[in-house]
């Protein structure tokens, strides 16, 4: 028999309504639950009870350089030109460049043919010596004979010394020798055209040291001392090599505003050749033993002085930032010595002290190991 229409409505509206009333408690049940969570804590709070987070750098004792970085052209300490007296075609050249040579060494022969406007040509004065080195042969001889006089023979020897010293001259004038060891570093002359007189024909250097000709701004040339230690060093072939600033112009250059200055270095291992173009580091200032810290650490007061905050563990354990006032020294890249107010093994914030107070706790993320 089917249940009254009226009965069955009655019997769905109550199931829909527990229904309501079970989401409605569990609703309830959640909210109650979410108010019993704490809140999520502020960044402030945290900084308030761990301390602001910051990283720190030790005060240590050590040195402080200063090296500024030149560069100009690799000549040797020592080294001389080849030139002849007057103007004569050059024969040939009987060394290239990077040959060595040693003292006595011909270079350079030239035209012996050619007049000379000082001297007798070469073949006149090798004719003259000859005549009087007969001359003197037979002198001598008559003499021995009782011939001629002593006078008379010492005379035929004194004319064969003059023939020999004409000689002698005629020949340096068409062969250029080298009059000390070294290596040739530039050839000018050409086979077959005039050696112009008094006109470099070929440079010789001793590359056992070297020098490097440079030219130095204002700012560079006012760091500058004659004595100061030099490096040069290659990247690519690794070598390397220590010398001394060994000269300094006086005054600068009028039209260029530079000044003039050498570096010498021993040569040794034959790295530096002449006519290189080299880059090199003169070591300008330096302290040694000194207290210093990073450049990052300094803060700089209303009156231009410099601070720093320094970390501090109080009684209770905690690490607080003191601001304290500092003098300062010499300074470098990424360094700075620390002249008054600091002392070594403290512990300095490098970084995160523009969100501090003098005496606010802080929270060390690096450095600072074994506080």
């Amino acid at each position: 028999m089917n249940e009254p229409t009226g009965k069955k409505r009655g019997r769905v509206g109550r199931i829909v309504w527990v229904a309501v009333a079970v989401v409605i408690v569990l609703f309830a049940l959640r909210f109650w639950q979410l108010g019993k969570k704490e809140p999520v804590p502020s960044i402030r709070s945290i900084q308030e009870s761990e301390g602001k987070p910051v990283e720190v750098a030790l005060a240590e004792l050590g040195d402080i350089e200063i090296w500024t970085t030149l560069a100009g052209t690799v000549e040797g300490c020592f080294q001389y030109s080849i030139v002849s007296s007057n103007s004569i075609r050059v024969l040939e050249v009987t060394k290239m460049e990077g040959e060595r040579v040693k003292a006595g060494d011909v270079l350079i022969r030239l035209d012996k043919t050619a007049p000379n406007p000082m001297l007798h040509s070469y073949n006149r004065s090798k004719v003259l010596y000859d005549d009087a080195l007969i001359e003197v042969k037979r002198m001598r001889t008559l003499y021995e004979e009782g011939a001629i006089s002593k006078q008379m023979l010492d005379k035929a020897e004194l004319a064969l010394e003059v023939a020999r010293s004409n000689l002698m001259d005629a020949t340096e004038s068409v062969n250029l020798v080298a009059s000390h060891a070294g290596i040739v570093t530039s050839v000018i002359a050409e086979e077959g055209k005039m050696a112009d007189a008094y006109d470099p024909l070929m440079w010789i250097a001793n590359t056992d040291s070297v020098k490097i000709v440079f030219e130095a701004g204002s700012r560079q040339a006012m760091e500058l001392t004659v004595g100061q230690r030099a490096v040069w060093s290659s990247r690519g072939t690794g070598r390397s090599g220590t010398g001394r600033v060994s000269k300094l112009d006086l005054a600068a250059d009028p039209k260029t505003h530079l000044v003039a200055g050498e570096a010498c270095f021993p040569n040794g291992g034959g790295g530096l050749m002449p006519g290189f173009l080299v880059s090199f580091r003169a070591l300008t200032s330096e302290r040694v033993g000194v207290v210093k810290i990073p450049i990052a650490c300094l803060v700089e007061a209303d009156d231009l002085a410099y601070q720093v905050f320094v970390a501090e563990r109080s009684a209770d354990g905690k690490v607080n930032a003191r601001l304290r006032r500092i003098e300062t020294g010499l300074r470098a890249n990424d360094e700075v010595e620390v002249t008054s107010g600091l002392s070594e093994g403290e512990l300095v914030v490098q970084f995160g002290q523009t969100l501090l107070d003098d005496g606010d706790p802080v929270n060390i993320v690096r450095g600072g190991e074994g506080m």
